[in-house]
Order: C-alpha cells, then structure tokens, then sequence
C-alpha cells in the first residue's frame, strides 16, 4: 500500500468543497456523516492490502452521500466535474470516478470503492448503526418494532469488502444482535403490561 503522508492535507481540498452539499441532508446523511466515513477509511486504507490512490479516496469520501443525486443532478455533476479540473483530474478520470461515486454503495469494484464502501457500511452496525436507525425510523413515523425489523435486516445482509471491516465487524454483530434480543424483550413485556391492564 502507498499512502504519501505529505498529501492527507488533501481530504481537506475536497471536503470543504462538499460540505454546502450536505446542509440540507438528515441527521444520519449529513456531513458528520461524511467526516465519520473519512476517519473510518484512513484507518482501513492503512490495513488496505492493495495500492490506494490518495486523491481518489478522499474525492469518493467527500461526495460519497452525493452519488445518487449526480445521476439527476446535471448542475451538481459539472460544478463537480470542473471542481475536479482545477486539481488536474483528467477528463477520463473524472468520468471513471462519477461511475465509481454511483456503484461505490452497492458494487464496489477498486480498492477506494471497497474502504468507502465498508466505511460507509459500519453506519448500519454495532452501537453507531442502532442509534441511526432509531433516528431514522423516528424521523420516518416508524414503531419499535418496524425499526428494529429494518435494522436487523440491514445488520444481517452486510457485506463488507475490506479483510480489515470484516474482522472489525464481527463483535460489533454480535453487541447489535444482543440489544436487538433485549430490547424485542422488553417490548414484548411492555405490550404484555398493557393488555394485562
């Protein structure tokens, strides 16, 4: 792996272009959302067994949350594209990268797309994912119940890329799967208290 620490400055370059992208998101989609996935993806690029481009990654990690809004976005793609210019990307390259910022969730397919991937993907698990999805499900008008249904789900069908997410992910599975089982619990007493009543 080749990360040249005289370029981690560059994260910065290309956060603080995406953060006005991000006022408008919810709580569990904003910009502490991003600088979380950026903090999870250097750690995982140090354990990375392949090459990292530095430049690629931390573009994927600032406008990560914004890959389904380009394909809709004509405005936001070419204020992005020309953004990228300005720091020398070529025109392949950005069009390689716009293709990986709209697989990147669903189909990773470099080593960058596999650490934001996994980055990414620890918002669904352990003790940060269950907080997400009671704020989500709120913010949605969802029970307990629904709530704890879709995060389970979503725990259970993780899939992550990177040998280092893998191994990280393991008792963080286990603790959310331990409060999904005392919380159903507690539930169930609390719906057995009110028809008892």
């Amino acid at each position: 792996m080749t990360i040249k620490p005289n370029k981690r400055e560059q994260i910065g370059v290309y956060l603080e272009f995406a953060r006005p992208y991000y006022e408008s998101k919810d709580a569990a989609h904003d910009f502490r959302h991003i600088r979380r996935v950026a903090a999870r993806s250097d750690e995982l690029a140090k354990c990375a067994d392949d090459e990292i481009r530095l430049d690629r990654l931390c573009c994927l990690v600032a406008f990560h949350g914004l890959g389904g809004k380009l394909a809709d976005d004509a405005q936001l793609a070419e204020r992005i594209t020309i953004f990228l210019a300005t720091l020398g990307w070529s025109a392949p390259e950005i069009e390689a990268l716009l293709a990986a910022l709209a697989r990147h969730v669903s189909d990773p397919q470099t080593a960058e797309e596999r650490i934001v991937h996994d980055a990414n993907l620890f918002e669904v698990t352990g003790p940060f994912g269950i907080a997400k999805a009671f704020t989500v499900g709120g913010a949605r008008g969802q029970s307990y119940e629904r709530t704890l249904e879709i995060f389970e789900r979503n725990l259970d069908k993780a899939t992550f890329r990177t040998s280092a997410a893998r191994a990280a992910y393991a008792p963080r599975k286990v603790y959310a799967h331990a409060f999904i089982k005392a919380l159903r619990a507690d539930l169930e007493d609390d719906h057995a208290g009110m028809d008892d009543g």
